[in-house]
């Protein structure tokens, strides 16, 4: 049995003092009819969209099920109110299994749920930029209250610049990185989250392709470099975990924003696989400039914030990334430390935002470092790989690493047939 808000434990309550739920907010009726035409809305518009597919077979036939399901629902308007007056048990959005959508299936299922899904959504930020519908006061980020200035974070990068951080990009790049940098402060002005959220969406893509690169030059059998795939994945990993946390934080949750992103990502998918076909030093140059940008930007952001940050707890999934014992994802892609030797603190959202600000700034060196291994064929190790290869001295000749080699497998060989010796004997 569900308990009355009187007796609910102090986590689950909704509390005046909790920086994120400074006040408690009673549906409307109002908001409650809304809800009901935004489901009776999206069933027609899914009944008229998949049942002529149906017919033709495009669709596979469990879809109308799950209309028909959703139909018997719509009208449930006590059902809705009881669920939007509960308590908030969690102050950020939570998605422990990582995933967006339900099972694997095929592009045009995948891509009819989604057009439904956002279809939705569109309805909804319509009414609520109209003031159809009133917003909820206790969803983030605009519950969250930061602010970022624009003309701090150009100055922090005049700063860095100024200071011989400077990155020596080609024109079209700079003239590109620019164009991009004047969308987002036009398109997030005082929208931090949102725009650290489209930063983190579009700071994946590289990653992507240039581990597309790498598997058709492999598959081609032109190169192979499978360390530093290795740490173009990991990179993208870490990349993965800062967007799952901005959307923990409620960055994506207008339409709008999402589809700009996607978009964009798709774009500079392409763009990247063709800068890289001619010049991967380019391609990896390109990418320095971004991760720059985000770590000025990230400055900024703790240095405005700061008091607020420090009072509000980490998302979950930020002290899963930072404090887990399997860091292994987290040690490779740092390619200028050695592993184990980067443990950062985790114990608010002003540390989240920090270690998200420092993973920037390794993120820029491997990038240095990509250029370096295509200017002078210096290559790139992960750090685990460079922690084994240091376990043989690099003073040693070659004759002397072999001769060390020969010692170790001499005694594995011993060690095995040691052990085959035992099991028969016994």
């Amino acid at each position: 049995p569900s308990l009355s808000p009187d007796t609910r434990p102090d986590s689950t309550r909704r509390s005046a003092d909790h920086p994120l739920l400074a006040q408690t907010n009673t549906r409307s009726k109002r908001s409650c009819m809304w809800e009901v035409g935004r489901r009776i809305f999206k069933m027609i518009f899914a009944s008229l969209l998949v049942l002529p597919l149906c017919c033709f077979g495009f669709v596979p036939r469990f879809e109308i099920r799950k209309i028909r399901l959703s139909l018997n629902s719509i009208v449930d308007v006590k059902e809705i109110e009881t669920r939007e007056n509960e308590d908030v048990a969690e102050p950020y959005l939570q998605n422990p299994y990582y995933l967006d959508g339900e099972r694997p299936a095929g592009a045009g299922e995948l891509a009819i749920s989604n057009f439904l899904k956002q279809g939705s959504t569109i309805l909804q930020q319509f009414a609520e930029t109209f003031g159809l519908v009133e917003k909820d006061p206790l969803r983030p980020p605009e519950c969250l209250g930061f602010v970022l200035s624009n003309e701090a974070v150009s100055q922090a990068e005049k700063r860095r610049e100024g200071s011989g951080g400077r990155v020596d990009a080609h024109p079209v790049s700079r003239y590109l990185y620019d164009l991009g940098c004047l969308f987002l402060d036009s398109l997030f002005d005082q929208r931090p989250i949102q725009r650290f959220w489209f930063l983190e969406v579009v700071a994946r893509i590289p990653y992507f392709s240039y581990t597309s690169m790498l598997h058709l030059y492999e598959s081609l059998g032109w190169w192979r470099a499978p360390d530093l795939r290795r740490v173009h994945g990991a990179e993208e990993w870490n990349e993965l975990h800062h967007l799952l946390i901005m959307e923990a934080l409620g960055g994506n949750s207008q339409w709008s924003d999402r589809f700009f992103a996607y978009h964009a990502a798709i774009v500079y998918y392409w763009l990247i696989n063709l800068v890289f076909l001619f010049s991967p030093r380019i391609a990896y140059q390109f990418m320095e400039l971004l991760e720059a940008h985000a770590g000025d930007t990230y400055g900024t952001f703790l240095i405005e914030n700061k008091v607020r940050l420090q009072a509000l707890p980490p998302p979950s999934i930020a002290k899963t990334y930072y404090t887990s014992d399997d860091l292994y994802f987290f040690d490779d892609f740092q390619v200028s430390r050695a592993p184990g030797t980067r443990r950062p603190p985790c114990d608010s959202l002003y540390d989240v935002f920090k270690n998200i600000m420092e993973d920037e700034a390794e993120h820029v060196k491997t990038m240095i470092a990509c250029q370096k291994y295509c200017e002078d064929g210096a290559p790139i190790l992960s750090p685990f790989r460079a922690q084994e290869q240091a376990k043989f001295s690099p003073s040693l000749t070659s004759t002397e690493n072999d001769e060390k080699q020969r010692e170790q497998w001499k005694k594995w060989a011993e060690e095995v047939n040691s052990n085959s010796n035992n099991e028969y004997d016994e």
